[in-house]
Parts: C-alpha cells; structure tokens; sequence
C-alpha cells in the first residue's frame, strides 16, 4: 500500500526522502558534534528510529495538506509550497551544520580564519542545494541552472541571512532580556524570532522574484 502511495504522489514521495535525509544527517551531526559522548553504537534505539519517523512525518504533513487543497481548492496552494520550503529550510540548516562540524571534526580546527572557511563552504554547499530543491520542487520551476535566475535566489537568500542576524542582534543586544529573563533564553527566544522573519522574507522572495510563474 505504502509503495502505491508513494509511486503515484511524487510529493509525498520527495517529501520521505527528505525526511530520511534529513534524518541522516541529524545522526551525522549528532555523531560529530559530540562524538566523545555518543559514539553510534551507544545511540539509544529512538534516534535510529528517526531514519523511519522523519520520513513518516513528512510524508504524512505533505498528506494532509494535499487532501485539503483538493477538498478546499487552490487557497491552500500556498500553504502547501509554504510546507515544502520549510522542510527544504530543515535540511539546508542540517546539511550545513553537518559539514562544518564535519570540517571541524577532520581538521580539529573550529576557530580562527580555517573557520570562516569552513563556514563559507557549509553555507555554498547548503545554499546550492537549497536552489535546485526549491526550483525543482518547492515552485516546480523547469529548465537548467540559470545565471540571472541563481544571482536573484543568492540575492534574496544573503539579504535573509542579514535579516535573520539584525534581527537577532537587535533583539539580544539591543532590546535585551525583559526583566529577570536569563540571557541565554533570551538570545535563544532572538534567534527563534530572526528565523521566523527570515523564513517569511526568503519564501516570498523566491515565490514573487525567483520562481514566479509567467
């Protein structure tokens, strides 16, 4: 049943393979980032089980949001691109973290100049996949690699990467944590913020500037 299902919904297809790489790399990550207390063989058994829950959820929100634009016409349409951006966002975030620490974990470096490279290369890897994801995919545009078409998407995403950060400065530096708030919460709760606002600015832009149907 499940094989029809996914054979006859490219959607929800895609979305389970994004689940499940998503999935791998959150065990990457998890493995390199603090390989010292968590070697594979000592994971408890649920982050294995992500390899099949991340898939299922995807595929399962994807579902859903299909049944409702079917049953309530085209004015979910959006909700649904919407969905698939976000889980792109997921992935971009994961597989540019995964590199850098990656990086780290080979070179034993995590400071200094090396780790402006190696950030800049986690952040070309992630924004290159980003791209053919979102054109293919999230807006279904077809066609190659267009240089005009690219420079807008980097465009749109490098001023989203400074809305993301002013907004979060801001809010931690400047605003700062209302009343007895610890300061680590806080510089959480900014980052959560900058992120919402940054989602927003990338998903319009990509809808209305790079991908927009003639």
């Amino acid at each position: 049943i499940m094989r029809n299902i996914l054979s006859k919904s490219p959607d929800i297809r895609n979305s389970a393979i994004v689940g499940f790489i998503i999935a791998v790399l959150f065990l990457i990550l998890y493995r390199t980032a603090i390989k010292e207390l968590a070697p594979y063989y000592e994971l408890p058994l649920y982050y294995w089980g992500s390899l099949v829950l991340f898939p299922a959820i995807s595929a399962l929100g994807i579902f859903i949001i299909k049944d409702l634009v079917r049953k309530f016409g085209d004015k979910f349409g959006v909700f649904f691109q919407f969905y698939k951006f976000v889980l792109i966002g997921v992935l971009n975030t994961l597989l540019d973290l995964t590199i850098l620490n990656a990086l780290i974990t080979l070179t034993a470096v995590s400071t200094g100049w090396q780790f402006s490279l190696f950030k800049g290369i986690s952040f070309a890897f992630a924004i290159i996949n980003s791209y053919f994801w979102n054109k293919l995919w999230t807006f279904q545009k077809t066609g190659g690699v267009r240089p005009i078409e690219f420079s807008k998407f980097l465009a749109i995403s490098l001023v989203g990467l400074g809305m993301n950060v002013g907004i979060a400065s801001l809010l931690a530096n400047v605003i700062g944590a209302p009343g007895e708030l610890p300061k680590q919460l806080w510089a959480n709760i900014a980052a959560i913020s900058a992120i919402g606002f940054s989602t927003i600015w990338n998903f319009a832009g990509y809808k209305i500037f790079v991908f927009k149907k003639k």
